[in-house]
């Protein structure tokens, strides 16, 4: 018994586990219609810096955020601009369908985002829209979010904005199934 203990060695540094680093990924701001004040808010270095570690696991930087504000409608937005090659796995397709709900992880945290800015500054800024653009060729293709307001992130609406019209989809096994005669066009945009 005395042996047993004699052996045991002192813990050391070594011994501990590593703790798990955040990493962080470049962000661009594109403001649109947004003034002075409010960029000052939306540019919070701590709302920033959450967003960047929930971006960092899905996406390839620099992440494009576009901030926009139409003074004429009354509607704010906050969206990822995603370019051919900046998603870091690509969505899982499946002949007519694709796994938007892979996507959930980005919209929440920008959703994140949105709520910590409306917390922090005005609480208008909960009706900011959350949404991913896909930008490919002549296609684009507008992804939204879903729930109740104001929408959290977690669910992903199946309806998506091909070049400015509505195509929406119905789930089928975890995917999004679209019209065949849209899913030419809307493949494009997740390849």
């Amino acid at each position: 018994m005395a042996e047993a203990v004699a052996n045991q060695r002192p813990p050391t540094t070594t011994d501990k586990p590593e703790p798990t680093e955040r990493r962080i990924v470049p962000i661009e701001i594109i403001w649109d219609g947004i003034g002075p004040l409010y960029k000052n808010f939306f540019s919070n270095q701590a709302a920033l810096t959450e967003l960047s570690y929930g971006l960092e696991p899905h996406l390839n930087g620099p992440v494009q955020l576009k901030i926009r504000y139409d003074s004429q409608e009354f509607v704010g937005g906050i969206r990822v601009q995603v370019p051919p090659d900046g998603l870091k796995a690509p969505l899982r397709m499946d002949d007519g369908a694709v796994d938007l709900a892979a996507l959930a992880p980005i919209t929440t945290a920008m959703a994140t985002y949105r709520d910590a800015i409306a917390g922090n500054y005005d609480v208008r800024v909960q009706s900011f829209h959350i949404g991913l653009d896909f930008f490919r060729g002549p296609v684009y293709c507008g992804v939204g979010i879903g729930g109740g307001h104001p929408p959290d992130g977690t669910v992903v609406s199946p309806c998506l904005s091909v070049n400015g019209n509505e195509v929406c989809g119905t789930l089928e096994g975890g995917l999004v199934r679209y019209p065949k005669e849209e899913w030419k066009r809307i493949r494009g945009c997740f390849e």
